[in-house]
């Protein structure tokens, strides 16, 4: 969810994205303890833990490792080395800890971090294991519009219905993140609904009963048609 990969130990800034290996129960707990104090101490306006999840991709530092996402907003601006010594986190272990990825939407952030997919628990709530504050709103939900939204370099080639059918068949081959990373703008308006759409019938194909029909029997002269 952010375009930064790393930045130096004092760099500064109020909105931080991290991610936080924790292969046991004790280091999590530490983890959550830490930002559960930082937070009665007011320094958060917005904090999300996203639920414990499992690396997907071979190519990163967190293939196949237990982890979570936060999302952290501060009052105040403060420092990666702060960060990494209140909260505790032992870099040995594997983390990333960058500024907000500006370009994308604060709801999308959100929803990344709380996503279904990769999560170890598939009960909804086991999802966010901390959520306290006010996230804030995206453009186009009661803020004044600064600029344009920008549209990713494959929509821009691509034509709305081409682009519903790409997130479609991401989504249906479980990668509703790599959908949202290509298609931002797009996936907010639609990728509820898309979903919605790949469970039903997913529903249907293992054999659900979906069909909103009623079909009534009996006799003549029994009241079928009242």
């Amino acid at each position: 969810m952010s375009g930064v990969k790393s930045v130096a130990y004092n760099h500064e800034d109020r909105q931080w994205d991290a991610r936080i290996n924790v292969q046991d129960e004790g280091y999590l707990q530490s983890i959550l303890d830490n930002i559960v104090l930082e937070n009665a101490r007011g320094k958060f306006k917005y904090i999300l833990v996203g639920g414990v999840e499992i690396g997907t991709r071979p190519n990163q530092t967190d293939y196949q490792v237990k982890h979570v996402h936060v999302a952290a907003i501060f009052h105040n601006r403060c420092s990666k080395a702060s960060i990494i010594k209140n909260w505790d986190i032992v870099e040995g272990n594997g983390y990333y800890l960058v500024p907000r990825n500006r370009d994308l939407p604060y709801q999308g952030w959100k929803d990344h971090h709380s996503k279904e997919f990769s999560k170890v628990s598939s009960e909804p709530k086991d999802w966010i294991l901390f959520e306290e504050g006010q996230l804030p709103k995206d453009q186009g939900q009661g803020v004044k519009r600064k600029g344009p939204v920008l549209r990713s370099e494959s929509q821009k080639k691509m034509k709305t219905d081409d682009v519903i059918i790409d997130m479609r068949r991401l989504i249906e081959e479980g990668k509703p993140e790599e959908a949202f990373n290509l298609y931002p703008r797009n996936f907010m308006i639609y990728g509820e609904r898309i979903k919605n759409m790949v469970h039903q019938k997913k529903k249907a194909f293992f054999g659900k009963h979906t069909d909103p029909h009623l079909y009534l029997y009996g006799y003549p002269g029994t009241g079928k048609t009242t």
